[in-house]
């Protein structure tokens, strides 16, 4: 998705001194989906809470409107495209793509699984049966998405490791027209709960951003089947980016959570 919140906006949304960022001295940070209106705002709440002491492996399909936007920063951006749809090479390119950092000296690495796709809106879930796109989707909304996990977690084990997955309110609440995006989206979160039961060692937190104004609203406003879907994303009351970005991290930060809970941007 293309941002439409600009790169240069302010950062005064979360203060520098907390736990972890006081304690350790050098932070990766890996984000999909970092030239999307979320993944955007996620790169520049990095670089306002850690700075220089940030290495931020951004990887996105806008590679060079995000190392623009990124010329700036104090962090060390490192950007990169992978084909999240490309089945036959897609763990290769992503163990390449992290094998870009050293694999340890890291006091804490942290996956933003942020990318993904809406899907088709104009049909119903009753008539979604062709083979060939629901492969497709679900290769890009959730196979490439545990490959990435599983990859980052054996690769940087030597580091504490925090896994987020962006997650939704279509992971715990049915809507009309999102038949598919509801069901990777309730897989991605139970996918990342029983790695919560499952690995102590791994810090697993499934984060709803909330609803943000992005091309992908702006699609679903015009071509939801649903009439109730388009009056409600034409009219909605749209999350702050940069603020939804500063609390991810900010929980990520005072590590408090319980591992593998879904937090909402709107819950206290």
């Amino acid at each position: 998705m293309v941002s439409l919140i600009e790169l240069t906006s302010p950062l005064p949304l979360l203060p520098r001194s907390s736990s972890l960022s006081s304690e350790v001295s050098m932070k990766l940070f890996v984000v999909t989906g970092a030239g999307g209106v979320f993944g955007s705002a996620i790169l520049r709440q990095i670089e306002h809470l850690h700075s220089s002491n940030a290495h931020i492996l951004a990887i996105t399909r806008k590679v060079e409107e995000v190392q623009s936007a990124t010329a700036n920063f104090a962090a060390t951006v490192t950007t990169f495209s992978i084909d999240f749809e490309d089945k036959e090479r897609l763990q290769r390119k992503i163990c390449e793509g992290l094998a870009r950092v050293q694999t340890e000296g890291w006091e804490l690495a942290v996956l933003v699984n942020n990318h993904g796709s809406v899907g088709d809106t104009s049909i119903r879930m009753e008539e979604v049966s062709d083979i060939g796109y629901l492969e497709k989707y679900f290769l890009l909304n959730f196979i490439s998405y545990q490959v990435l996990t599983s990859v980052f977690s054996d690769r940087f084990k030597a580091s504490k490791r925090v896994c987020v997955n962006i997650s939704s309110m279509a992971a715990v609440k049915p809507f009309q027209s999102f038949g598919c995006y509801c069901a990777i989206k309730a897989a991605r979160m139970m996918a990342y709960q029983v790695i919560a039961e499952e690995s102590a060692d791994v810090r697993v937190l499934n984060y709803s951003p909330g609803p943000m104004k992005s091309p992908m609203t702006d699609d679903i406003t015009a071509n939801s089947h649903s009439t109730s879907i388009r009056e409600y994303f034409a009219s909605a009351d749209w999350v702050d980016a940069d603020a939804s970005a500063a609390k991810m991290l900010k929980l990520v930060n005072e590590d408090s959570y319980q591992s593998g809970v879904q937090i909402d941007f709107y819950d206290r």
